[in-house]
């Protein structure tokens, strides 16, 4: 529940930002998301009442969707078609290490007294900083964003947007269930938390890769082999035994394939849209992320309830099933 309030932030944050710019430039709301979430993340270091951290991790999710909103669509309205699917690639790696970076704060500052909440403070707030000065040399700016355009966006793009959900429940369920499959199965805690880690270094190794695909291919059939093999590795991860050696290599593929899905449709926005629309679409996939996000951990682990092993059976069947759509789409 603490977790889903950092998505209903995310969720919140859309309906207030176009308020936002119409006061301020793209890079003037990202160093203002920074900030906030610099004061976040001191919040948690200095509370430890959980009701406040219910509003921190909201208001957390709600400086942070500003950041992902108009930094995407920045990065779009920047990059030349040509080269948008290795742009987007690099980005996506790039937020991968991101997410593997930060958790080093844990072993590296300790779980008391907040240091470690206090050094991501400070690491934030010096990108804040670096950002403002960059910031005035740009010479690419998006639109405004338009919240009327929101519901226009989602009909006419709807696969696109199925796209981002299915990311988001593929991404928080493996992050929060895979560990609880391989304990369950016999594999101690230290490789459930290997596990995570090696697929985190497929997603940061091959996305770059996979954005000269989606330079050299048609971007919606990268998209739907994506989902395919999601959809494919996690079925075989179902059933393989947690403590065989085919776990590895098959939750490194897995790993880049489902933060694929992500890349393609970050190109793909690129690719179809233009103006507002980039930050309108950026905004929608916030939301849709942060609602495949709320429900993927809880039907998942009801699932897991009724029926014991079948940690990634509704994976299996988005992936494959997203898959054969964006095939009929052709």
């Amino acid at each position: 529940m603490n977790a889903a309030a950092f998505m209903a932030g995310i969720a919140i944050s859309v309906l207030v930002i176009p308020s936002l710019t119409r006061h301020l430039r793209a890079g003037q709301v990202i160093v203002a998301g920074l900030a906030g979430a610099a004061v976040m993340l001191v919040g948690f270091a200095i509370f430890d009442n959980l009701a406040i951290w219910f509003l921190l991790r909201f208001a957390l999710g709600f400086c942070v969707n500003a950041i992902y909103v108009f930094g995407e669509a920045w990065l779009n309205a920047a990059s030349a078609d040509a080269v948008r699917g290795r742009v987007a690639g690099i980005y996506s790696a790039g937020m991968t290490l991101g997410f593997v970076i930060g958790p080093l704060a844990i072993p590296l500052f300790g779980t008391e007294d907040g240091l470690a909440f206090a050094a991501c403070a400070i690491l934030i707030s010096m990108a804040a900083f670096g950002l403002a000065i960059m910031a005035r040399r740009a010479k690419v700016e998006p639109d405004k964003l338009v919240l009327s355009d929101l519901p226009r966006f989602i009909r006419a793009a709807p696969l696109l947007v199925l796209l981002v959900i299915v990311f988001g429940f593929v991404d928080a369920t493996v992050l929060s269930l895979a560990p609880v499959h391989m304990t369950s199965g016999g594999a101690s805690a230290a490789a459930a938390a290997t596990f995570i880690a090696v697929m985190h270094i497929g997603m940061i190794v091959t996305q770059p890769l996979l954005g000269v695909l989606l330079d050299r291919m048609d971007r919606w059939r990268v998209a739907s082999a994506c989902l395919a093999i999601t959809g494919v590795v996690f079925g075989a991860l179902t059933f393989l035994p947690v403590t065989g050696t085919l776990i590895w290599p098959l939750g490194a593929f897995g790993g880049a394939a489902f933060i694929g899905i992500y890349t393609s449709a970050l190109a793909i926005l690129g690719q179809e849209y233009r103006g507002a629309m980039l930050v309108v679409g950026a905004s929608v996939f916030s939301m849709g992320y942060g609602a495949g996000g709320m429900f993927g951990p809880a039907l998942t682990g009801i699932l897991v309830d009724i029926l014991p092993g079948s940690t990634f059976a509704l994976i299996t069947v988005l992936g494959l099933g997203s898959a054969l759509t964006l095939i009929r789409r052709r």
